[in-house]
């Protein structure tokens, strides 16, 4: 897997999904140039070109309308699984459809948004629209057991990108229990049902393409389970109401719902006020939010910075924020390498007063409510800053805690953040680490196997830290590794 991660790594999620459905495309239309797929091959690839076309000219129609920066990897995405969701044009009518869909999956990004958020899956939004107007209904012909492990594979993939992959497991394993268990009472055989799920099943894309969104998610782990428990008990339930029955698509908007109440309600742009030279070749940057951002400290954000000629990595990046909850100002501090990505090259030079758009606010890597708890903090170069947070969260809330902060750097001329890092208040106690922390540093650090652990940093350190701890029994470990640095 390290080397998968390496390979993975040099793209975004929002690439790697592009690129997973451009393969798993024409993969399908090469089973049907040689019959295994019972589809015209020029109608899936017309067909394809009339969902791309009519995708991206309706989101830069509505993305101009609304005064907003289009995304394009957003628009050919939603072209990508709408195609695998309905059936590929057997007449002349069937590509005004696509149009239909496409049109109504782009529009629905903008319309059925609440204070700028994305609230609904727009693929899944546009099957459901359609259904339920007799335009056409979604035949998830991507279920095919031709294509199944594929599917899973790439699946895999996207899961493990955007570190989901327990969760999605989790709601195809959920998934696959509760239509058997469901199918049973009903008394169909069990052959009957196992073929059906290996040949003609939804629930593999629905898992690794569509549920994996990360826009229509819950910030926490545990919501996010609720959420993919929710989405797996209506998909697979065989739900209905008379001769309605919930489709794939509908139970995925109804957690879609879910998710909205969990995080952020409403769209948020930062404005950029500010900026300084840190150590080394780390630099803060101060923004100001257009309204309360809804965090806890340690938790990520995604921004959006549309520049020209991204690299593979794309127009979106996950940093950590650096400030504690409740301040007027938002920081980051980011690391510039050299070479450094499109993405850092064009924020290093945004002029002051740029705004940019917050995609989603995510992270499990926050304190323990318990304040008892005894705490060990490891932190490698920038992972520095959600400790940053939490200590100064700590010193505005008066609170204190029995910990730890292991901080490793280069050198001591690269340490930053002093001030808050060497405060007493707070309680927790910073150790200098000139060098990687390794098992003889671990070793003085007291009661070590009973607290509760956080590693922060690029991933070969967090990686070579937790097995080091792992070895001398700590059990409690958290992880929260910066890619792409």
């Amino acid at each position: 897997m390290n080397y998968i991660d390496r390979v993975i790594n040099r793209i975004t999620m929002y690439r790697l999904m592009l690129y997973a459905l451009l393969a798993l495309a024409l993969l399908a239309v090469g089973m049907a140039i040689f019959g295994i797929l019972k589809f015209d091959p020029f109608a899936m690839i017309f067909g394809a070109l009339v969902l791309l076309g009519v995708s991206i000219a309706v989101n830069a129609a509505f993305a101009y309308m609304f005064g907003v920066r289009r995304n394009g990897d957003s628009a050919l995405i939603s072209a990508g699984i709408l195609f695998f969701l309905f059936s590929p044009p057997s007449s002349p009518s069937g590509y005004i459809i696509l149009a239909l869909v496409a049109a109504l999956a782009a529009a629905s990004k903008y319309i059925l948004a609440w204070r700028g958020r994305h609230v609904f899956n727009p693929a899944a939004t546009a099957a459901v629209i359609a259904g339920l107007t007799g335009i056409a209904s979604a035949s998830w012909w991507v279920g095919s057991g031709a294509l199944s492990f594929i599917v899973m594979l790439l699946g895999v993939l996207i899961l493990h990108k955007t570190r989901r992959l327990r969760m999605g497991v989790f709601f195809v394993v959920l998934s696959y229990a509760i239509f058997l268990i469901v199918s049973a009472f009903k008394g169909y055989k069990l052959e009957d049902v196992v073929t059906l799920l290996i040949n003609s099943s939804p629930l593999l894309f629905l898992g690794g393409f569509m549920l994996s969104e990360p826009l229509t998610q819950p910030p926490r782990r545990y919501e996010r389970y609720v959420f993919a428990s929710i989405v797996a008990l209506l998909a697979a339930g065989q739900v209905s109401f008379g001769t309605f029955l919930i489709t794939p698509e509908m139970a995925l908007l109804i957690g879609n719902v879910y998710a909205f109440f969990c995080g952020q309600r409403g769209g948020v742009s930062l404005t950029l006020i500010g900026r300084r030279q840190l150590p080394g070749s780390q630099v803060e940057y101060v923004f100001k939010p257009n309204r309360t951002l809804r965090y806890q400290a340690g938790q990520y954000l995604e921004l959006h910075l549309s520049h020209v000629r991204p690299d593979a990595r794309g127009q979106r990046r996950t940093f950590t924020i650096a400030s504690a909850p409740g301040q007027e100002e938002i920081r980051l501090g980011i690391r510039h390498y050299v070479p450094s990505s499109t993405f850092k090259k064009a924020l290093q030079g945004l002029p002051l007063g740029t705004k940019l758009p917050v995609t989603g606010i995510y992270g499990d890597f926050i304190l323990p409510r318990d304040t008892s708890k005894k705490l060990l903090f490891i932190a490698g170069g920038i992972g520095i800053t959600p400790f940053r947070a939490q200590l100064e969260w700590l010193l505005r809330t008066g609170q204190t805690r029995d910990g730890i902060l292991l901080y490793s750097v280069g050198s001591v001329d690269d340490v930053v953040y002093q001030d808050i890092l060497m405060a007493d208040a707070h309680g927790v106690e910073t150790i200098i680490v000139p060098g990687p922390v390794d098992e003889q540093t671990l070793m003085n650090v007291p009661d070590i196997a009973e607290r509760q652990v956080f590693i922060s940093g690029p991933p070969p350190m967090v990686d070579a830290v937790s097995a080091l701890l792992k070895r001398q029994g700590v059990r409690d470990i958290r992880r929260d590794h910066f890619n792409g640095y």
